[in-house]
């Protein structure tokens, strides 16, 4: 049964009259057809694991591309984590995060974490990491967005996949706040089964980039 799709909201507006042009989710796609046109993976079909709301042109481009798609429509209750002040903090941040997105059996060759990690409460990040491995296998790809400004909207964008090169990126229309933009050097100590792979500046200030199993 597919997840509902969400209607658009009257809150956001698109940042860009052009989509991002994403070089690097564009890479990882073009891996994906490579094993798909390949003699001895004619029947491979790519997982995916979508933390983000179901969106109708990602829809669109991930069927077209014929894979096994989990919508974990996650991201608004992940950012709403606080620190407990509970005994054994660690077991009970991660029984929340557990219980807002159980984990299954299947490992996922790709993950779209999209810009949840720039609001997720920092001291979060490692136990979502540590929840995020049992959805991993050796090659799991984490794809997603860095936020540069110091000045960025009061929550995640939306994000709609037009094509492999191309995301359309909306942001909300409520007022910025500051933040200490989260870098590269953050993301590897949060995140220690993994590496800070690759990564593109783009125009609109976003920085895409992948991580990979180490």
């Amino acid at each position: 049964m597919l997840p509902k799709i969400q209607p658009a909201l009257s809150d956001y507006y698109s940042d860009n009259a052009e989509p991002l042009k994403t070089r690097l989710f564009n890479t990882i796609w073009q891996n994906y057809q490579t094993k798909q046109t390949s003699t001895n993976n004619n029947a491979y079909s790519p997982k995916i694991l979508d933390t983000g709301t179901a969106q109708p042109e990602s829809f669109n481009f991930y069927s077209e591309h014929c894979c096994y798609l989990t919508i974990a429509d996650c991201i608004h209750e992940l950012i709403q984590l606080d620190w407990p002040e509970e005994d054994n903090p660690n077991s009970v941040i991660l029984k929340k995060i557990q219980d807002i997105f159980p984990a299954t059996r299947i490992k996922y060759d790709l993950i779209l974490g999209w810009d949840s990690f720039n609001y997720i409460n920092p001291k979060i990040l490692p136990h979502l990491h540590n929840h995020l491995l049992d959805f991993c296998h050796k090659d799991t790809i984490i794809h997603g967005f860095l936020l540069t400004s110091e000045n960025y909207p009061s929550k995640p964008g939306s994000f709609k996949i037009i094509s492999a090169d191309k995301i359309q990126h909306s942001v909300s229309t409520r007022q910025e706040k500051q933040h200490t933009p989260l870098t590269p050097i953050a993301i590897n100590r949060y995140f220690p089964g993994f590496k800070y792979a690759r990564s593109v500046l783009m125009r609109s200030g976003l920085q895409e980039f992948i991580l990979t199993r180490k």
